[in-house]
């Protein structure tokens, strides 16, 4: 393994678990932090720190680890440019870095947000630092990511996520691994020890917001597929009161069933594979479990009512907000001694 270490992401939890396996025995490290180094002469002090440990092997230590954290002046796009006097020092370093070989015993660690890759500073130490990057430029990859990592952690709790449940909660906590392994350990004190099934009424009930995260459009989707009342109304309870809120809701139910019609009949005449073709196993899955709560009668009048309520909401003076309500109570009421489609 590469005794150059580069680690890149805004995820300061993922950062830092990658870090502390490197690191290992924490008595020989030694940290430069750049979290406050916000002018120019703050971030070249932190430069010739992080060379001078760099450049001073282990003498009567049995080993050595520099981490250079919080680097948040790499080279980036977008963002706030270094002073061409950072960039140029950034660039002169990574070359010393490059063309150093460290001994077995010693270890640079050099981690921060965002690092451009075809820079010149990353590009020179490609060849010879193991590079990881956490970085995600699509949001929903970002959400899988992240319920992977929770699903991983929760198995280690002796929990498991009910249908449903896990995508709930990314939704509600963020993707912030930090976060979420606090909520996660919150959830297990909440469930006591002889209950080891988290569900989405437990996520509902425990879970706190993330800050700065919205509500997501599919929270309503993932409960009205799953046909569950109460998890559907708390998931539109969350967008009441906001511009648009009724055209959203009607745009994105009418959408739904739509959709679901569409695999229901293709289902039905054997044609799966033609609706399913470049979809994910893990969301092929999904939908034919949102099938089997619904026929397809149920779905066509779900579809119409929603149609008719979004036409309503564009063009409709009045509000029209309890009669969405009233109206997905309705197409998700299951009728007395209905049974579920399987």
């Amino acid at each position: 393994m590469a005794n150059l270490h580069v680690i890149i992401g805004e995820d300061d939890y993922l950062v830092t678990e990658t870090a502390k396996r490197i690191i290992g025995d924490e008595r020989w490290l030694e940290v430069v932090d750049s979290l406050n180094s916000t002018n120019e002469d703050l971030q070249l002090a932190d430069l010739r720190e992080a060379d001078a440990s760099f450049s001073t092997p282990p003498f009567l230590e049995p080993c050595k680890v520099t981490w250079w954290k919080n680097v948040h002046f790499l080279p980036q796009s977008g963002g706030r440019a270094a002073s061409s006097a950072v960039k140029a020092g950034l660039e002169k370093f990574a070359g010393k870095l490059a063309a150093s070989p460290l001994p077995e015993n010693q270890h640079f660690i050099l981690s921060g947000p965002k690092l451009l890759m075809t820079s010149i500073f990353a590009k020179t130490l490609k060849s010879v630092a193991e590079i990881v990057s956490f970085s995600s430029a699509k949001p929903w990859e970002a959400a899988r990511a992240a319920a992977e990592r929770v699903a991983e952690a929760a198995g280690e709790m002796n929990l498991r996520f009910d249908r449903g449940a896990l995508e709930a909660f990314v939704a509600r906590v963020g993707v912030d691994s930090r976060s979420l392994m606090s909520e996660l350990a919150k959830m297990r004190d909440y469930l006591g020890p002889s209950s080891h099934t988290v569900t989405a009424e437990d996520v509902a009930a425990i879970s706190s917001q993330g800050v700065g995260v919205e509500p997501a459009p599919w929270t309503i989707t993932e409960a009205v597929g799953a046909r569950n009342i109460d998890a559907a109304l708390s998931a539109i309870s969350q967008f009441e009161g906001e511009s648009g809120f009724a055209v959203m809701v009607t745009t994105v139910l009418e959408k739904f069933f739509r959709q679901l019609c569409e695999f229901k009949d293709a289902q039905a005449r054997g044609r799966s594979a033609d609706l399913t073709e470049g979809m994910s196993p893990w969301a092929i899955k999904k939908q034919t479990g949102f099938l089997e709560k619904w026929d397809a009668r149920e779905l066509r009048a779900a579809w119409h009512r929603f149609m008719a309520l979004r036409e309503k909401s564009v063009s409709s003076a009045g509000s029209i907000d309890a009669l969405i309500t009233t109206e997905l109570v309705r197409v998700m009421h299951r009728r007395s001694g209905q049974r579920e489609m399987r």
